[in-house]
């Protein structure tokens, strides 16, 4: 369990840890640490964070949730170097696989959250992010489970306060519940638009946008992602 900075329990669902670390990935997460946005929450505040976002004086900040194994934060990164992304993920596992990619290519315009995101969005400026990126959440498809999905209805108050107006969320998920689930809790919020105009656009993914393995394999299990992009108005 976790609190957030309103003190509201915040319940953690499933394991932060698979098999145990390797050597090299504990080694990836030791020497990563520089990477990392200070990670007490006890002591964490807006001002804080500020410094270590400016310190960067990125074009722009991007943020993304739940990155996996990297692909994608790796590849925007590289890419656009005079972009700050910040990724959040809470399992170990899969930040010590992105962690080694980072060093590996000295990549500079990463920061890491090692952790659930909730625990720390209140403390972000507002206004500080351009795009969110939610890349195939956890659909928790039985309905007495639905109370464990990330998107809810509070939690799109606090990415709203922290996106740019006109920034946008994207989300992608290849589960028809989820599907549903995202535009019935972006319907409860009159400060965000759906852009798409046909059903291609949500149908396509964007294009600057990486196959990740998750994707890849719902892909060949023949289940269709489906991308959803909302603009902060």
């Amino acid at each position: 369990m976790i609190f957030d900075a309103s003190k509201k329990l915040i319940r953690f669902y499933g394991r932060r840890k698979g098999r145990s670390l390797s050597v090299n990935n504990q080694f990836a997460l030791q020497e990563g640490a520089k990477y990392f946005i200070k990670n007490s929450h006890l002591s964490l505040t807006s001002k804080l964070i500020l410094e270590d976002l400016v310190e960067f004086k990125p074009k722009k900040t991007i943020l993304e949730i739940g990155f996996g194994s990297g692909e994608n934060l790796l590849k925007s990164a590289k890419t656009n170097p005079d972009i700050l992304y910040l990724g959040a993920d809470p399992f170990l596992n899969t930040n010590a696989k992105c962690i080694k990619e980072i060093l590996n290519y000295n990549i500079k315009n990463i920061m890491i959250w090692p952790d659930d995101i909730r625990k720390i969005i209140e403390f972000f400026p507002s206004n500080i992010f351009s795009e969110i990126k939610i890349l195939f959440p956890d659909p928790w498809p039985k309905f007495k489970h639905k109370n464990r999905r990330l998107i809810q209805d509070n939690f799109l108050i606090s990415l709203y306060n922290v996106l740019k107006t006109n920034g946008i969320i994207t989300l992608g998920t290849d589960h028809f519940i989820m599907k549903s689930w995202i535009l019935e809790i972006f319907q409860n919020n009159s400060g965000f638009q759906w852009t798409a105009e046909t059903a291609a656009d949500w149908r396509t993914k964007p294009i600057h946008y990486v196959a990740t393995k998750y994707e890849q394999k719902a892909i060949n299990e023949n289940r269709d992602p489906h991308w959803f992009i909302f603009k902060k108005i």
